[in-house]
């Protein structure tokens, strides 16, 4: 009954909010690991965030329990805290899942950036190839502003109709259904989805491309709300931890005088 009154924790298959990091490159530090052979420009750990370029070295993170593997009606969650501060006119993709640890050729659930008028709109494509292109959003968010981004990866019943849904500051952060999406997205890419997926990827495109971004409390997880919520793993309050301590002593105590 005294555990039941604690916030329950959030189990994602990965999480990481940055702020145990030195100042300096990612990779090397926690779960990133360099993706390929390309180590110029490295991706910076600010001892709170992430901060991505337009070109160079791309890292990878595996997912803390292994690979998982989507079923019909699940979904997998991406979610992170954005800030875009500077993105071109093509757009590019900086963000996305491999099948496996380290892949360098299938990049499913990719996540982009482009400019329009005085901001940015984010899109989305599901997979590596087969003529695939990413949809983009149409409300223009604004430069050197923080926002929540969900992006979901939706496993349909069937072959080749996989979908995607991005959500930019959802409302409702327990029930995915009350929002509003930014973007959806349906499969168009010819060849056959996979519903294997094992690593998060940071990737810093081409300098003509890429847009230039920020990144904190990133995880995923099969659940909304856990990614909806997720800032930090939350630490109990010394007070909370005192509550709990004397509870079980009273418990024991009432134990020990029954079997007396």
């Amino acid at each position: 009954m005294l555990l039941a009154g604690l916030p329950a924790l959030a189990t994602p298959v990965f999480s990481d909010d940055f702020n145990s990091y030195a100042s300096g490159n990612l990779v090397g530090q926690g779960p990133w690991t360099q993706t390929g052979t390309v180590a110029t420009s490295p991706i910076q750990a600010t001892g709170t965030q992430a901060v991505l370029g337009t070109t160079g070295q791309d890292a990878y993170a595996p997912f803390s329990g292994g690979p998982i593997t989507l079923t019909d009606g699940t979904s997998l969650y991406a979610g992170l805290t954005l800030d875009v501060t500077a993105a071109q006119a093509a757009g590019d993709y900086f963000l996305h899942f491999t099948p496996t640890a380290g892949n360098t050729s299938l990049f499913p659930d990719r996540l982009f950036a482009k400019s329009s008028g005085s901001g940015y709109v984010l899109g989305w494509v599901e997979t590596t190839g087969g003529g695939a292109l990413p949809t983009y959003g149409t409300t223009v968010l604004s430069y050197g502003t923080s926002y929540k981004v969900v992006m979901a990866y939706n496993d349909v019943a069937g072959t080749l109709n996989d979908s995607g849904t991005l959500y930019v500051n959802p409302t409702d952060l327990s029930i995915e259904a009350n929002n509003t999406a930014y973007l959806t997205k349906t499969w168009t890419s010819t060849l056959p989805e996979g519903e294997t997926f094992a690593a998060i990827n940071f990737r810093q495109g081409t300098a003509a491309n890429a847009p230039s971004v920020i990144v904190d409390d990133l995880n995923a997880s099969q659940t909304f709300s856990e990614v909806a919520t997720f800032t930090a793993a939350p630490i109990p309050e010394p007070q909370t931890l005192a509550l709990v301590a004397g509870g079980f002593v009273l418990l024991a105590l009432r134990f020990r005088r029954r079997n007396a």
